[in-house]
């Protein structure tokens, strides 16, 4: 009883504070993050655990996928556990995709081929898809029912994603070399359980809602927008995977029309999986999107490229590479932390700006110190400045995303931004296909980073051209 008069008259001390600054209470950001940690820590872990994987089933050839499954069936789950928040509630969305995460998480380690292991990692995809559209759909409704900014718990949000991101390859790296890469799966199960908790606790039950049918839930949900996006997508990757042997050119025979008729027919559903007119009349949101796949590919290249490299490359073990790749996340968590609060005051373009003219450093910095026979602590300096675009370019995508779409088409809005994340780490998958390994100079890390510093280089080139544009608007309005 003591206990939980303790921790009542805390959670009220935390209201008072948040309300003190006009903001939601931290407990409703770190309860929600619980969750949404999950998709970058099962990313981060596999990325450690590729190489034993592999070795284990003799199959390096389906690696691509291993990978790229989670992300793909996330593309679809994020804008329709998006949907289904604003259908049914975002907090019943977020619980059912911690039971999705709980079945996939279970039956992980005994999988018996990379088949099944493709298989499992789709439906992990779909289960962590789940908690980001949620929880920003919950961030939103609390915002807007108590009065209340927002930034603050988007920021936490985002820091829990950045310390999933960073805790992840050195949990990985252990668990691999202490107990081998079924483990991954098994680390998950207590970190459901918490989440579940703490948002039973601390998140208020959703309104009672109107009662649908499967039907009409059914066509809400479209699903042949969801089948042709899907095709679409799986096409132009077997095809861009191809290009490094023998070309499969009837899978961009495939991709090209599929994304064709995908455009037309979300033109014209009445419920469409992507809201193509959404974007049309919210060209923020359309940039916010493109900006993010372009964002997340440089991303995953490094998440996935940078383990694998050392791994093969330069021989590490998994424990080793995990702690490698420290300095990556753990830079990220302070950048998120530093962006937050300069959040509160700069146009997020400023972030971005920032983010992207770091992208661009990094990749240079690949090109130019990394290498087979660059010196440990080289590596772990080179680590560290990869780690400074993600929190600047997260945060910032994020506030815009937020300031582009009406409240009730949050959840919608925030499922189309995972999509783009997605989608930017399968696309990533292809490039690491085709930079790293031993067929290239040192391992293709000098071919890794110019990707990534050319996709920063066009980023800086945007950014810079939308705050021009912004300032001349800004210049014509004081004149009139």
């Amino acid at each position: 009883m003591a206990q939980t008069t303790t921790h009542e008259s805390a959670r009220s001390e935390d209201h008072a504070r948040a309300a003190d600054r006009g903001e939601l209470p931290r407990s409703v950001g770190w309860s929600l993050g619980s969750g949404t940690i999950l998709q970058g820590l099962n990313s981060a872990m596999l990325a450690i655990a590729l190489v034993p994987i592999a070795a284990r089933f003799g199959d390096s050839a389906a690696l691509p996928w291993v990978v790229s499954s989670l992300y793909l069936t996330a593309a679809v789950g994020a804008p329709t556990f998006g949907r289904l928040s604003d259908l049914f509630g975002a907090r019943r969305v977020y619980l059912a995709g911690l039971i999705v995460i709980l079945v996939a998480s279970i039956a992980g380690p005994f999988v018996p081929s990379t088949g099944w292991l493709i298989a499992d990692r789709a439906l992990l995809g779909l289960g962590t898809s789940a908690q980001f559209p949620a929880a920003m759909a919950i961030i939103r409704q609390q915002a807007s029912s108590r009065r209340r900014s927002a930034v603050g718990a988007i920021g936490v949000v985002a820091v829990c994603g950045q310390t999933s991101a960073a805790i992840g390859p050195t949990v990985g790296g252990l668990v691999v070399a202490a107990l081998g890469w079924p483990s991954i799966f098994w680390v998950n199960l207590p970190m459901v359980a918490n989440s579940a908790f703490w948002v039973i606790r601390t998140v208020p039950k959703d309104p009672a809602r109107e009662s649908r049918g499967w039907r009409r839930t059914l066509h809400d949900l479209d699903p042949l927008g969801m089948v042709l996006f899907v095709v679409a997508i799986v096409a132009l990757m077997v095809g861009l995977l191809s290009l490094q042997d023998q070309p499969d050119w009837w899978a961009f025979a495939v991709s090209v029309p599929g994304l064709v008729l995908f455009v037309l027919w979300e033109r014209r559903a009445t419920e469409p999986f992507i809201d193509v007119r959404l974007m049309v009349s919210h060209r923020q949101l359309a940039f916010t999107c493109g900006r993010a796949i372009l964002t997340f590919i440089s991303f995953y290249c490094i998440f996935y490229g940078f383990p694998q490299w050392l791994e093969e490359t330069r021989r590490l073990s998994p424990a080793v590479t995990g702690f490698m790749m420290f300095p990556v996340f753990g830079v990220g968590v302070v950048s998120t932390m530093v962006a937050t609060r300069l959040g509160r005051q700069w146009n997020p373009r400023w972030l971005l700006l920032g983010g992207t003219s770091a992208m661009f450093v990094a990749g240079l910095a690949l090109i130019f110190a990394g290498g087979e026979n660059a010196a440990i602590w080289l590596l772990v300096l080179v680590a560290a400045l990869m780690g400074v675009p993600n929190g600047f370019n997260n945060l910032g995508n994020q506030l815009l995303l937020h300031e582009a779409v009406p409240q009730q088409s949050a959840g919608s809005a925030s499922g189309m931004y995972r999509t783009a994340q997605f989608v930017g780490a399968a696309i990533s998958t292809v490039v690491v296909a085709h930079t790293i390994g031993a067929s290239h100079v040192d391992g293709g890390i000098h071919l890794m980073g110019a990707c990534i510093a050319s996709l920063g280089l066009v980023m800086i080139i945007s950014n810079s051209i939308a705050l021009i544009r912004r300032s001349d608007r800004a210049t014509s309005a004081q004149g009139a």
